[in-house]
């Protein structure tokens, strides 16, 4: 049996403990507490430090702010590049990176000096082609996404002096081409159009003068192949997209080995005049 006096010993020994740990639990939580607050301010700190930093280096370096400045609507980019061809007698004139129309085309025909006209976007059509067809010294025409017709061929034949014609997004048919014949310096011919089929190589085959042909889109045959590697002056034969076989392709280099040829933008295998192109 466990007396009072041993009882009332122990428990003043358990109360003397706890109140001996008491503080230390207390000094932990206090400590801990203090670690937090002085890694925030540690933050706020660095981080105030950082943008007066940054402050200090964007006003010493004085970085400059890039402000895009307003570009001009395509009628007004369009009379500048006109003005100064007539200003300064230049000898080509090339629209590119705003669409051009009809309207602005009207006074091309006052350019006396072009020999090389190029309009990469808009549309030029056979309404005004007629004052194109006005540049007295006209050699070089490049008109994309122009739907240049029947008519606008026919037109183009008074550029007595046009030697290459490029006229990629044509609406021709087989009859305009056939215009072309008329045009003596004519030496290089790129056409694309929806109207053309493997009837087209009939009208190329009046056209005498040509050394190169670059048909996009048109659906050429064997036969028709046949009938354009037989033109006496021909050097270069580009077809994109056509309907010929390997059978006629492979007719081709072994019969006109002499010819340059490109198929959808490439060397064939069997092109013995394969080479690298460069930009």
């Amino acid at each position: 049996m466990v007396s009072e006096q041993e009882d009332s010993s122990e428990l003043d020994s358990s109360l003397s403990q706890d109140e001996t740990d008491a503080p230390v639990a207390a000094s932990v939580r206090i400590t801990a507490r203090d670690r937090r607050r002085q890694t925030l301010l540690f933050l706020c700190f660095g981080t105030t430090l950082m943008v007066i930093g940054g402050l200090w280096w964007y006003d010493y370096f004085e970085i400059p702010v890039i402000v895009q400045e307003p570009v001009d609507p395509p009628g007004v980019r369009f009379e500048k590049l006109y003005q100064a061809a007539l200003e300064g007698d230049d000898t080509t004139f090339h629209a590119a990176g705003f669409p051009v129309d009809d309207s602005m085309v009207s006074r091309i025909g006052e350019l006396k000096t072009l020999d090389t006209l190029i309009i990469d976007e808009g549309i030029v059509t056979d309404d005004t082609i007629d004052l194109v067809a006005q540049l007295p010294k006209l050699r070089h025409l490049r008109l994309r996404l122009s739907p240049i017709g029947d008519a606008g061929l026919r037109q183009l034949t008074n550029c007595k002096e046009l030697w290459f014609l490029n006229l990629p997004h044509s609406s021709c048919t087989a009859a305009g081409v056939a215009s072309l014949k008329s045009l003596k310096n004519l030496r290089q011919l790129r056409l694309g159009s929806k109207e053309l089929d493997n009837q087209v190589t009939n009208s190329l085959t009046q056209i005498l003068s040509l050394r190169g042909i670059h048909l996009i889109g048109v659906p050429i045959t064997d036969e028709g192949l046949k009938k354009i590697a037989a033109m006496p002056y021909l050097e270069s034969l580009y077809l994109d997209d056509s309907a010929v076989t390997e059978a006629g392709w492979a007719w081709l280099f072994r019969e006109h080995p002499h010819l340059h040829v490109h198929i959808d933008q490439y060397h064939h295998d069997r092109d013995p005049k394969a080479h690298d192109h460069h930009d």
